[in-house]
């Protein structure tokens, strides 16, 4: 049946009008995002995770986004959130969102390595005195009481204990809490709660003692890249459970107008899996006149560009022509050969042969980083049939247990 073009449909984040990948066919196909997002005031559109990869572990994948170097800033394009619209029933996005923000706010906490200290104002009952004597409250508390032993003093200390990192702290606990009712079911809980753990003893010295009215006065400086971002994003998980953190439920039917791009997840989620394993010889999204390809690999020994595709299907089916282009171009583009170390490249010179590799996704198989103790060149095995040093290697993505 053809499908007519529509205005309310091309608003939307989770499905664009497009080709079929299956004929010539032009209609509304959902790209590799999931979500749920209001076409209009009364009908409201869910997208799911592809058929086969229904059983993704979405914590394991952000935590592993985390171990690369990326800026903060990176990683909240991943997802997006809309709180000035309605819920929507999704009982089948249950579990996604809620922990997503925790495990961004975790991630984030995780590179905060010094606590920001500041000057805390106290006004206390003292037997000695510490700062100056505050005279009408020692007068009114001490001198008409006849308790000749108290001092009123006010002073200032220098200490972590400032609302900040108090805030911090409370939302940390209440993650801890939200994580313990997750239960095991996912593979990266013992990893989670170690995360937690490291950092819950950075805040030992810290209260957690916050008066919720007062959040919003509560700023981080721009100087502070992390604090300012684990301070957004603690706000925002206030506002996602109606500022109601010391009430801990493990139930979400409904849930916030949101999308979630799994391509830019799952090409963040190799890009740490690259990272651990090859450190500086990997660079991310080099920019060059035909475009920003997701990595480039260069050492002594071996030179490649890699480019990650959410797209299962690989495993059995052939490359996608406009792939390829986007890869061979990448192969021709003089600043990416002069980066990788090809010197001698002109346009009018031969071009070196450069091994293009597509990273697609599985879900299962292999559970620890394939990259690690294992050169790049030797994962290059997988060859696509009818081109030129053109590979492709399944990374699987983290599954929950079964």
């Amino acid at each position: 049946m053809k499908v007519e073009r529509h205005e309310k449909y091309d608003k939307l984040s989770l499905v664009s009008w497009t080709r079929s990948l299956n004929s010539d066919e032009w209609g509304y196909f959902a790209s590799y995002k999931i979500g749920a997002e209001w076409v209009d005031n009364e009908e409201a559109l869910i997208v799911t995770a592809k058929r086969g990869m229904e059983n993704i572990d979405f914590l394991g994948m952000f935590m592993t986004c985390f171990s690369s170097n990326l800026a903060l800033e990176s990683f909240s394009k991943i997802y997006s959130i809309d709180y000035d619209k309605p819920s929507i029933n999704a009982p089948s996005l249950k579990g996604v969102l809620s922990p997503l923000i925790m495990l961004h706010f975790l991630g984030v906490i995780g590179r905060i390595k010094t606590l920001k200290r500041g000057y805390i104002h106290h006004s206390e009952n003292l037997k000695k005195v510490k700062g100056h004597i505050a005279i009408l409250k020692n007068e009114r508390n001490n001198i008409l009481q006849k308790r000749y032993d108290r001092i009123y003093c006010e002073y200032d200390e220098y200490s972590a204990d400032i609302p900040e990192n108090r805030l911090l702290k409370k939302v940390l606990l209440f993650v801890r809490r939200m994580m313990q009712n997750m239960g095991d079911g996912h593979r990266s809980y013992d990893n989670i709660n170690l995360a937690i753990r490291k950092s819950l003893a950075l805040f030992e010295n810290v209260s957690d003692e916050v008066n919720l009215k007062e959040v919003s006065q509560i700023k981080a400086h721009k100087l502070f890249k992390e604090y300012a971002e684990a301070i957004r994003l603690s706000k925002l998980i206030l506002r996602h459970f109606d500022y109601s953190i010391n009430k801990v439920s493990a139930t979400e039917e409904q849930v916030v107008p949101f999308v979630l791009d799994m391509s830019l997840l799952y090409e963040h989620y190799v890009y740490g899996l690259l990272y651990e394993a090859y450190q500086n010889k990997i660079t991310y999204q080099y920019s060059s006149l035909t475009g920003k390809p997701d990595f480039l690999y260069h050492s002594q020994s071996f030179k490649a560009i890699l480019d990650t595709k959410y797209i299962p299907k690989y495993e059995n089916q052939k490359l996608d022509t406009d792939v390829v282009r986007q890869l061979s171009g990448y192969s021709r583009d003089l600043k990416i050969l002069k980066y990788l170390g090809y010197e001698d490249v002109s346009e009018e010179a031969p071009l070196p042969n450069v091994p293009c590799v597509v990273i697609y996704p599985e879900e299962g198989g292999e559970k620890n980083n394939p990259f690690l103790n294992i050169s790049l060149k030797k994962l290059c095995s997988k060859s696509v049939g009818g081109l030129a040093l053109f590979y492709k290697i399944a990374i699987s993505v983290p599954t929950l247990k079964e």
